[in-house]
């Protein structure tokens, strides 16, 4: 054979075989967050690679692609569940999004998205001291994102709410006096007090709110493959104890737990308006309890 076939040979067969390798590589197309100041999603995305690194091996390689505009959590949610411009959702769970997605029941947060402290404008921040039940409460209005789950549970207990499609409208209503409180997890509101959307905000320092609400990795109903591969990794981290590894370490979960293991403030529980069926998949070991002497609130 010709030297100069034998080279176009070779270059065929290097090229074939890239592109065998290409093909073999799962592409997962990721939401961004909802605002150039939202910082919530980069421990999703952490635990969504260290996942994925967990089950290379058995299920192959991957990469990640995010998406080159940021949306709204309801409309990530929509792509996710149709199947059209992402692969893959994270946020908290409804019988609504356990319906039209896949959901993958591991607890991502164990618990802590739905222990919520109050946001309130720092010069406001006394609303709360005498606020020990679910019907005192109701005299206050909150502000959610809207087709956020959370709307619908605080609904649910009686309690006013106030909506938004965009995130960053959240914060700004409260600091024009639109609403009184903003329930946020005592996981996330860190870094948004200590961003831009914190400005002039405050947390309170004598009321919970604490309901069952698992946040999940959703993907499309007939993307199992991807599901398993999920389900499969986080077991495995899990069970190595790096999943705790990661959860410890971070700055604000250590500030969380800090926060819920305080005496001082007064829990209000909150019943959801649906029965998760993925609940009964979800091992009690994922759940992070809330600690025993905090004091429960009348209804």
């Amino acid at each position: 054979m010709a030297p100069q076939r034998l080279t176009v040979l070779l270059l065929a067969l290097i090229l074939c075989w890239a592109g065998t390798l290409q093909a073999q590589t799962l592409g997962i197309r990721y939401q961004l967050g909802e605002s150039t100041n939202d910082a919530r999603y980069s421990y999703f995305l952490t635990i969504l690679n260290m996942a994925l690194e967990a089950t290379r091996h058995d299920y192959g390689p991957y990469q990640l692609i995010r998406s080159e505009t940021g949306t709204s959590q309801q409309r990530a949610f929509e792509l996710v569940s149709s199947g059209q411009g992402l692969d893959i959702f994270w946020g908290m769970s409804s019988i609504r999004r356990e319906h039209l997605a896949h959901a993958v029941p591991f607890p991502l947060m164990r618990g802590l998205l739905a222990v919520r402290v109050p946001l309130v404008p720092k010069n406001r921040t006394q609303i709360f001291n005498d606020i020990d039940s679910v019907k005192a409460l109701s005299a206050l209005t909150a502000v959610q994102g809207a087709g956020w789950p959370d709307t619908r549970i605080l609904r649910h207990n009686g309690l006013p709410v106030l909506t938004s499609s965009r995130y960053e409208s959240l914060f700004d209503m409260l600091r024009r006096g639109r609403a009184d409180y903003f329930p946020r997890s005592v996981m996330e509101v860190w870094d948004e007090l200590n961003s831009p959307l914190g400005q002039d905000l405050s947390i309170s320092s004598k009321l919970l709110l604490v309901y069952k609400a698992p946040i999940y990795f959703f993907v499309h109903k007939d993307n199992h493959a991807l599901a398993e591969r999920l389900q499969v990794g986080l077991e495995r981290l899990w069970k190595s104890g790096r999943f705790n590894s990661l959860f410890f370490s971070r700055p604000e979960i250590r500030k969380a737990l800090a926060l819920i293991n305080n005496r001082g403030y007064q829990v209000i529980r909150l019943s959801a308006p649906w029965r998760l069926p993925s609940l009964d998949k979800v091992q009690d070991a994922y759940w992070l309890p809330l600690p025993a002497q905090a004091r429960e609130q009348r209804r």
